[in-house]
């Protein structure tokens, strides 16, 4: 009975569950009928709860709809074969349940073709209890886990499909189309359901449009394109993402089957987005591959290259040089490099040229480009769209020729904007700037070339003498010459620019009568070099014009040869005059005058006649006579080293000193000063007129010496000075004098020598004045000259012929009190006074005591370095203090600012064992003007002193503490006794008054001590 009523209620359950569940679908008798049936038996279901308990057993069979397999979709009600209609199952379901149970199906379909060990039987339970199982999920069944027998299937096998199914339909989802029908009529509904697979797969290949770019250039890749997806064609839509690898393949991306559209999100390295959408038709379970090329990035801007005059800067070449020709090496490298890390070869490599290029209006440049046109040599050129181009990378150019009359040492290169100026090799990259390529720097530079330069150098020559020096004063120097361009093509000279036939420079000779320009003077071309104008002291003469070329660099072109030579007369000319007596007037026979060459120093001597006339003419006395004898009136005078010629003036152009010679002729007379005379014009006599002697005084000094004070004594010392007042009289104004002196040891009678040299001083004047007081100072070291007197004395000498000075006076007197100056000894006293820190005389004995020593010093010498020693000795033993094998000692070096100083000297020693001991201290001076030889100054050495007395007093006694009474001991175990005083016990507070009372005795006995032993 009970089992009957489980069965009813069971049958009532899943009735109302289906009831509920599933729509009610109106039978119409148009509606088309279908023919179900269990066609067989396939195994025993057990109905799995929730719970877990087994809710029923039951043989299910093979459903078949017109004879195809269908599935039970209503656990909870029995089948009876019939006609059913069909309804759609999205009438009845979800369309999520619909996938579910499709996708379930298809992965037991999938799993059992792949597993080969189970019938048809087997599969069948397996997909009927997959159907049951996710209806149950959706439709509350709670038979979640419904499932074959273990003994139809075993339980791993079912555990297994069971969960593969609910992954795959969960993975799945979306991937598959998904639909089924519902078969409903008398007894339980069935259904049928399938999966199809609605997705392919696609994916892309992409490749360079331009190998001859890109291959082995590594800053190409065809990595990392990223392409987007899209569903709709204006790629609104995006379905995935594809990137390239390496190889320019991309990952595959699953789509639904039909038409996608592709488009270039990103570009890889050194590529151009490709903005084209690309449409790939995509079939169901297949991949299409979409193939694509990327344009490399290129820049056909390419550098050009303006080849002009470093000098000028500008476009036009000097002189008779190019612009034309020069040679550049270009060097192009894959990948990005400095100059620092270019790798030893190169990619590619051209040579070009500049040529003249005419602009629209008539301009003309001399260009150089990556072209074929301007190519010399080397690689072929990188091409792309029909144009030369440079891919990425990194690219030099260098000038390696450099055209003619120009030089390549020394060349730059200029971008345009930029004033750096690049001396060798120019290196720019090519990079990517967004969508395009570009170069890091200018494509436009110009070349700047130094023009080859050289000089010229020209002779001027005597006529007389073919030699390259002037006579007398006359000189080949300054002779003008004037350089002239031949060229076409300005030329810059001295930053000014001249056309042909300017005069671009004018140069002048040397002393030697060399007229050279600057080695890098003149630009590469022709010119001629013309004189314009004679040295000074020579006549106007002049050569023909000479043409010469520069073609080499720092070449000075010698046109110094006797062919090219320019030769010029020297001026040549005469003087006379008359000798008389002043007073009388007596004409002065055979007085002897002394002609001097001011330049060259040649003298030649010319003598008064009887009349007192004298003339270097020929007219006078042949140039030839006795030429330069100087005996008598009748003898010639002629002037250099050329023969005599009495058709020129005797004296070369010059200026000359006439000096009268003493002779008896002019005896009692004041000779006549020496005077000039200029011979300056061509065969012109300069008449000196009458020289008249003046009738023939005498110098003294009075001299005065003293310290710097006025006084008559000094004090020794290593820096003293004496003034010497000198007065003169006498003098002759305007002449030159010089006055010297010296230091005498008045005793010895003799020079003062230190360090073996004389003290002495001069003094050079020129008079101003008949009388004049002049002073003179003698510094020296006077330290070892202690009761000394030093006398000076003095020597004047006329310096009117400075190569022969002439005494004219002296006072050397070695009794002269005046010139007497007396060196006293200079005396260094000591006064000290030694005390303890706190300045007492009595110190206690300890282990660390101080004596300080107050030192008084007298007539010390200002500026001199010192050192100050000191030491401590035992007054009773008049020994030295040694302390633990070392004497106590102590020194201060200082340097004097004053002649009088205080000083103090430390020292502190262990003085425990001291007690009752007397110590004086003792100083010594020493001068360390010499640090190497120290001297001795001065001492203070008195055991006597009681200035410098301490006496070591013993440290006094300290009395004992009086001891503490016993307190008594604490018994082990207390009683309740205490002796703890109480309100009226007298006994602990007279013990404690007498402890107060004897401890007050022991503090005034202690004072008591101290002070009797103080």
């Amino acid at each position: 009975m009970k089992k009957i009523l489980k069965r009813l209620a069971t049958g009532f359950l899943a009735f109302a569950t289906i009831v509920t569940a599933l729509p009610t679908t109106a039978v119409h008798a148009s509606e088309k009928q279908y023919w179900t049936e269990s066609a067989e038996r396939v195994g025993i279901i057990e109905k799995v709860m929730n719970d877990g308990s087994i809710g029923s057993t039951f043989n299910e069979g093979y459903m078949k709809v017109e004879g195809e397999t269908a599935y039970c979709v209503d656990i909870n009600t029995n089948f009876k074969n019939g006609y059913k209609t069909r309804a759609d199952a999205s009438t009845r379901m979800s369309y999520d349940q619909i996938s579910d149970v499709a996708l379930s199906l298809e992965y037991v379909k999938q799993y059992t073709q792949s597993h080969s060990g189970l019938n048809y039987k087997q599969v069948y339970l397996l997909e009927q209890c997959v159907v049951w199982q996710r209806l149950s999920v959706h439709l509350g069944w709670q038979c979640d886990n419904v499932r074959a027998s273990y003994d139809e299937i075993p339980k791993a096998i079912q555990d297994e499909v069971y969960a593969g199914a609910k992954a795959f339909a969960s993975e799945n989802k979306g991937r598959y189309e998904c639909g089924g029908y519902i078969y409903s009529g008398e007894g339980q509904d069935i259904g049928q359901f399938w999966a199809k697979l609605a997705v392919g797969n696609a994916t892309l290949k992409k490749t360079s449009s331009n190998t001859s770019i890109t291959d082995g250039n590594g800053l190409y890749s065809i990595a990392g394109a990223t392409y987007g997806v899209y569903s709709d064609k204006d790629c609104t839509k995006q379905l995935a993402t594809l990137t390239t690898d390496n190889s320019g393949n991309t990952d595959t991306v699953e789509v639904k089957a039909g038409t996608v559209y592709i488009k270039e999100l990103s570009a890889p390295a050194g590529y151009k987005v490709d903005n084209t959408v690309y449409s790939l038709n995509v079939e169901a379970g297949k991949t299409a591959t979409l193939n694509v090329s990327d344009t490399p990035k290129v820049t056909d801007t390419l550098i050009e290259l303006f080849k002009i005059d470093m000098e000028t800067q500008k476009d036009a070449p000097q002189g008779d040089a190019s612009l034309e020709g020069a040679e550049f090496t270009w060097k192009f490298y894959v990948g990005h490099y400095t100059a620092d890390n270019l790798p030893s070869e190169p990619t590619k490599t051209w040579v070009t040229k500049t040529i003249a290029e005419k602009d629209s209006d008539g301009t003309i440049h001399y260009v150089s480009r990556l072209s074929d046109e301007y190519k010399v040599s080397g690689d072929s050129f990188y091409t792309q769209d029909g144009k030369n181009v440079l891919p990425l990378g990194t690219l030099t150019v260098e000038e390696t020729k450099a055209p003619d009359g120009y030089l390549l040492d020394g060349a730059y290169m200029q971008a345009d904007g930029s004033e750096e100026q690049i001396k060798g090799m120019y290196l720019t990259q090519i990079t990517e700037d967004g969508d395009i390529a570009v170069l890091s720097g200018s494509n436009q530079c110009h070349v700047s070339d130094k023009v080859i330069r050289g000089g010229v150098k020209i002779q001027k020559r005597d006529l007389e003498t073919s030699d390259t020096k002037g006579q007398g004063s006359a000189t080949l120097k300054d002779a003008e010459f004037e350089i002239i361009s031949l060229n076409d093509n300005a030329v810059l000279v001295e930053g000014k620019l001249y056309n042909k036939g300017d005069v671009v420079k004018t140069i002048l000779t040397d002393i030697e009568g060399v007229a050279s320009t600057s080695a890098d003077l003149l630009p590469y071309g022709k010119y001629r070099i013309e004189e314009s104008k004679a040295p000074e002291g020579y006549l106007t003469d002049g050569a023909e014009p000479i043409e010469f070329e520069i073609t080499e660099d720092g070449k000075i072109v010698d046109l110094t040869g006797t062919d090219t030579s320019i030769y010029n007369q020297v001026k040549r000319g005469d003087l006379e005059g008359v000798k008389i007596g002043a007073g009388t007037h007596k004409r002065l026979a055979g007085v002897p005058f002394r002609i001097t060459s001011k330049t060259t120093g040649e003298s030649h001597i010319i003598v008064t006649d009887d009349n007192g006339q004298f003339s270097t003419s020929a007219d006078w006395a042949s140039h030839k006579h006795n030429t330069n004898a100087g005996k008598t009136s009748e003898d010639g005078i002629w002037f250099g080293t050329s023969e005599p010629d009495d058709s020129k003036g005797a004296l070369i152009y010059d200026t000359y000193i006439i000096e009268e010679l003493r002779c008896e002729g002019n005896k009692g007379f004041e000779l006549i000063p020496p005077f000039e005379i200029v011979v300056s014009r061509n065969n012109v006599t300069v008449d000196l007129g009458t020289l008249t002697d003046e009738y023939e005084k005498e110098i003294s000094i009075h001299t005065t010496a003293t310290g710097k004070d006025g006084e008559k004594s000094i004090v020794a010392g290593k820096e003293v000075t004496i003034i010497d007042t000198v007065t003169l009289d006498g003098l002759e104004k305007g002449t030159k004098y010089q006055l010297k002196g010296w230091q005498m040891l008045k005793e010895e009678n003799a020079e003062l020598l230190i360090d073996g040299q004389r003290v002495e001083s001069d003094y050079t004047f020129t008079a101003d004045s008949e009388e004049m007081k002049i002073e003179m100072e003698y510094t020296f070291n006077a330290s070892s000259l202690g009761g000394q007197n030093l006398v000076t004395f003095e020597e004047l000498y006329d310096l009117s012929n400075e190569d022969e000075p002439v005494k004219v006076a002296e006072h050397k007197d070695i009794d002269d009190e005046g010139q007497t100056v007396l060196i006293t000894e200079r005396i260094i006293s000591i006064h000290t006074t030694a005390t303890s820190e706190d300045g007492k005389k009595e110190i206690e004995a300890g282990k660390d005591v101080t004596i300080i020593d107050t030192v008084t010093l007298d007539g010390l010498e200002v500026g001199t370095k010192y050192q100050l020693k000191g030491w401590q000795m035992i007054k009773d033993e008049n020994a030295e203090l040694i302390i633990n094998g070392e004497r106590v000692e102590n020194d201060y070096t200082f340097t004097a600012d004053s002649e009088s100083m205080e000083v103090q000297i430390a020292f502190t020693f262990d003085a425990s064992e001291l007690d009752g001991k007397e110590l004086v201290t003792f100083e010594e001076l020493y001068d360390l003007s010499n640090p190497d030889e120290p001297t001795k100054v001065t001492e203070h050495k008195d055991i006597e002193d009681d200035g410098q007395t301490v006496t070591i007093t013993e440290v006094p006694e300290t009395p004992e503490e009086p001891t503490e009474p016993e307190q008594p001991t604490t018994p082990d175990t207390p009683s309740k006794t205490t002796d703890a005083p109480k309100t009226g016990d007298n006994t602990n507070i007279a013990l404690f008054l007498g402890l107060l009372v004897l401890s007050g005795a022991g503090v005034a006995g202690t004072y008591f001590i101290k002070r009797r032993r103080s």
